[in-house]
């Protein structure tokens, strides 16, 4: 199912910041099934706290209800989490598409134990450009490095 047009992207605001933390647990809960539920407690104060207030945030949502935000970093997409009830219902490509729209180059990590998000961003373009074995934090959590560039396609589907 696809949204209707009335959803909205907006600039995030420092009063996001607890929702759009609520969000992010949601959708870690629902799709990074290597974490345990200890491991995202951890997480969660340095997300809030720490990544969220620094990066540029695009949130969207329908009628006040948000559904889902990007984090940019730059042209780095530092985060794309969608609310679980919202998945597969075009939000995060919609919010993709802003990144794009706004010119450049975009690159992102995404964890090779989240597959799903890992397809999702090469049927949208991105390309595999090299891997880390470790997050950003040093956990055991690989990373598969992406690249998306504007006339470089939208089907791939291998990593």
């Amino acid at each position: 199912m696809r949204l209707a047009p009335a959803l909205l992207l907006r600039p995030g605001r420092a009063d996001d910041i607890e929702e759009l933390t609520n969000v992010w647990r949601d959708a870690v809960e629902a799709t990074h099934h290597f974490l345990s539920l200890e491991a995202i407690d951890r997480l969660e104060p340095l997300i809030r706290d720490q990544h969220l207030p620094g990066l540029r945030i695009q949130v969207a949502e329908i009628n006040g209800c948000t559904l889902g935000f990007i984090g940019m970093d730059g042209r780095h997409v530092a985060m794309l989490f969608v609310a679980d009830e919202a998945r597969s219902m075009g939000v995060g490509s919609r919010l993709l598409d802003w990144a794009k729209d706004q010119g450049g180059p975009l690159t992102l990590d995404v964890n090779e134990q989240n597959p799903r998000a890992a397809v999702f961003y090469v049927r949208r373009g991105f390309i595999p450009v090299g891997r880390s074995e470790t997050d950003a934090n040093g956990f055991p959590h690989p990373l598969v490095h992406l690249r998306w560039e504007a006339g470089h396609g939208g089907t791939g589907t291998a990593l």
